[in-house]
């Protein structure tokens, strides 16, 4: 049963195989369907085009013999004397006759071609000049065209236009052709003096379209402006569906398409005149190029069916034959696994069992070994590190056993902490601690290690929450150090930058033999204390801290100094004294750790005897005090306590002002009130309140500005504004009263400072307003 499946199964495969030749014939062959249709329909619009071409060239030809004879001053000079009709001006008349005769012989396509001279009711042909009445007789009796309407035609002719019209051939038949109007002269074709007339020869314009030959069951249509029939290679008119078709086909801007038309699918061109408002149009039926597609599917049809028959039958005997290795596997692995397998489908099913459960029990024991390993040499590298580890035979195996290998006796020791790796996990989801230290840990080992690699082979190791890295040093002592100090630095600028991940690194110097490599790890983690002075972020290395200062300069004067400034609020005085004993310390070589904390606690202390010498009546005032004492603790560098103390000093400066200003606080409530009462009045001002209370008028405005943190004038200006926002919302007094109601000279003033506190004048403010109220 599972054999058939799986023949099954893979003979269906090779026939899916199969169907993709025969499906990119079926696409090639609809897409030869397209070409062929498109070759087709190019051929047509350039044949079309050819007619158009050749129509346009003789048509043109019809205008340009009315510019030629505009010019010719002998023809302008028989209009205008028409009405004499004497000796000269019949004379005249027989030179133009030739003019005319010759101009006719000069193109194919003239009939017959005219002058009718309005104001002597007289033609100038090219055979005779004759009379309106005899024109008509030997070109439109007999036709559709009365004389009336022929009349009225050459009289009211206002542009150059071709009619299709009946007329009288030399052998009196009547027959349809195209005729052209044209006012002459031309400029002045309102109330033009004569009308020029030029009958085209209809064989001559079948002829002209038959020389460039379409197909033969095609039909042309010569189309006006207005979609009238001008002329057609068959006997019927343009039909209003095709007209329909054509309109669409302008308004989309195609050229080409299909349609029905007299039950059958035809193909529709056109193509516009370039020197009239015709459109030239060809009509083919569609089943002429069908034919040829026809022959095209038959072959291609009969390809699928070949191809189906033949790849059937071989699909069906390759896939018998492929599965004989298979069965062959089978026959060995299925009795021995059988026991421990759920039963699949087909033998595919079995294999890719046994295989996964092969590949998961190897990946997992590859997995378990490495993690012992990389357990197992970082706690190596620790012992090693804090020289728990003694030199021999026995450290060598250990060391080839965990992949160690030291290729020089030359070594230093990075130590590197995290400052902070928040930035990192910004934009993710909240996850584990541990996970995320084991993240960071990775991201700054993987670096770390690629980049200090050209110094020497790199070995890290967790040491109590940093990571510890030993470089095998390949080259001298002295450049190598520089290199060393200079990889660390890339890795720093790389890994903040990308990672936003902050770190510091101590840096101990070359030692030169295995026993000396717990030396650089405490060298290291010594270079590493002085970020306590020198601040967070660095890469020290020993050269940094060879020569610390060992004299803390904190004289008791100065810290007398600092406590009464502090006591007294003069935040100035006090930052003066602490940056003169922070520079005076700090300047040059940096002191030693042990100097540097002993400076943080006395100037704690010294912060501490201040704050004691405040009097303070309740424990409120003391917490937060307390609070900002015991944040100085929490510092880890120089740096921030620094930062901590000038904040404690600003602090504790403002509480001494708070305090001072508390007393004058009823100062501050009669000078308010005495504005809130008199502010309508236009003399209100720092001047007014400074004589109404008997104090100088600069001690007023300080006072003022101290105990509510805004000028006299900015307070009485708001208060002013608040007042008028009132009375602009509840009635309609016009903004010069509303000015006035509040305290201001004129409504200038008033406008420019409602705009410089609210952003609007006084005006859009009530408009708004009411704007709110509607829709509420």
């Amino acid at each position: 049963m599972k054999k058939k499946s799986i023949l099954m199964s893979w003979s269906i495969s090779y026939l899916v195989i199969l169907l993709i030749p025969i499906t990119i014939g079926a696409a090639v062959f609809a897409e030869s369907r397209s070409l062929l249709k498109e070759e087709v329909n190019r051929s047509n619009m350039v044949l079309l085009s050819q007619v158009q071409e050749n129509i346009d060239s003789q048509i043109g030809d019809i205008g340009s013999i009315s510019s030629q004879l505009m010019a010719d001053s002998q023809l302008s000079s028989f209009i205008n004397h028409a009405s004499e009709q004497d000796a000269r001006w019949r004379l005249m008349a027989l030179d133009l006759i030739k003019n005319l005769k010759s101009i006719r012989s000069g193109n194919g396509l003239i009939r017959e071609l005219y002058l009718y001279v309005k104001s002597a009711d007289v033609a100038l042909s090219s055979s005779s000049l004759v009379s309106k009445n005899f024109l008509y007789e030997i070109f439109y009796e007999g036709t559709g065209v009365t004389e009336r309407e022929w009349t009225q035609l050459m009289q009211e002719s206002r542009e150059s236009v071709f009619r299709k019209m009946e007329v009288r051939s030399e052998d009196q038949r009547i027959e349809e052709t195209l005729v052209y109007l044209q006012p002459f002269p031309i400029q002045v074709a309102e109330d033009s003096p004569a009308t020029f007339v030029v009958t085209l020869d209809p064989d001559r314009f079948q002829q002209a379209i038959d020389n460039v030959r379409l197909e033969k069951e095609s039909t042309v249509f010569i189309l006006d402006r207005d979609g009238r029939t001008l002329f057609s290679t068959g006997p019927i008119e343009t039909p209003y569906t095709i007209n329909a078709y054509l309109k669409l086909n302008q308004d989309i801007g195609k050229r080409t398409g299909t349609t029905e038309w007299n039950g059958e699918s035809v193909t529709v061109s056109q193509i516009s005149s370039k020197v009239q408002d015709w459109q030239y149009v060809s009509i083919i039926p569609t089943r002429i190029y069908a034919k040829k597609l026809t022959v095209i599917r038959n072959i291609t049809f009969a390809g699928i069916a070949a191809g189906l028959l033949i790849g059937g039958i071989a699909a069906w005997w390759f896939t018998r034959r492929n599965y004989r290795p298979i069965g062959r596997i089978m026959n060995i692995i299925s009795d021995k696994v059988k026991w421990k397998l759920e039963q699949p489908d087909n033998e595919f099913g079995i294999l890719q069992t046994v295989l996964t459960r092969a590949w998961e029990e190897q990946d997992q024991f590859a997995t378990r070994l490495k993690e012992q390993q990389t357990m197992v040499r970082s706690s190596f590298l620790a012992r090693l590190l804090k020289g728990r580890v003694q030199a021999g035979t026995e450290l060598a195996a250990e060391m080839e056993r965990l992949g160690i290998r030291f290729d020089t006796d030359s070594f230093a020791v990075l130590l590197l902490h995290i400052e902070n790796y928040e930035g990192l996990f910004r934009t993710r989801e909240p996850e584990d601690k541990e996970k995320k230290i084991q993240f960071v840990h990775l991201i700054l080992t993987n670096v770390m290690e690629e980049l200090m690699g050209a110094v020497g082979p790199v070995y890290s190791a967790e040491m109590d929450g940093r990571i510890a890295f030993l470089v095998n040093i390949r080259e001298g002592a002295e450049e190598a150090s520089q290199r060393l100090i200079k990889a660390a630095g890339e890795a720093r600028h790389f890994i903040q930058s990308r990672f936003y991940v902050y770190f510091s690194v101590g840096v101990s110097s070359i030692r030169q033999s295995i026993e000396e490599i717990a030396v650089c790890f405490r060298e290291s983690e010594e270079a590493l204390e002085y970020r306590l002075i020198l601040g967070i972020g660095q890469i020290i290395d020993q050269n940094r801290i060879r020569q610390p200062k060992e004299e803390l300069y904190y004289p008791l004067d100065l810290e007398r100094q600092l406590v009464n400034y502090i006591a007294s609020g003069n935040y100035a005085r006090s930052t003066e004294v602490m940056n003169e004993i922070l520079m005076t310390n700090f300047a040059g070589e940096p002191l030693s750790v042990e100097l540097a904390r002993c400076l943080m606690f006395e100037l704690i202390g010294t912060m501490l005897k201040a704050t004691e010498q405040i009097k303070a009546d309740d424990r409120k005032e003391m917490n937060p005090r307390n609070d900002l004492i015991r944040q100085l603790f929490a510092c880890e560098t120089f740096e921030e306590i620094e930062a901590e103390l000038l904040r404690i000093l600003e602090t504790v400066c403002q509480l001494v002002h708070e305090r001072k200003r508390s007393h004058n606080a009823e100062l501050k409530d009669q000078l308010v009130e005495f504005i809130h009462e008199n502010y309508a009045d236009v003399n209100l001002g720092l001047t007014h309140l400074s004589e109404r209370f008997r104090f100088h008028p600069t001690y007023v405005s300080k006072y003022f500005k101290e105990q509510t943190g805004v000028n006299v004038i900015d307070y009485i200006n708001q208060y002013r504004i608040e007042a008028s926002k009132r009375i602009l919302q509840e009635d309609e007094r016009t903004v010069q009263e509303v000015s006035e109601r509040v305290g201001f000279l004129n409504s200038n003033s008033f406008i420019r400072v409602f705009k410089k506190y609210e952003g609007i004048t006084p005006g859009q403010y009530r408009q708004n307003n009411r704007l709110m109220h509607h829709e509420s």
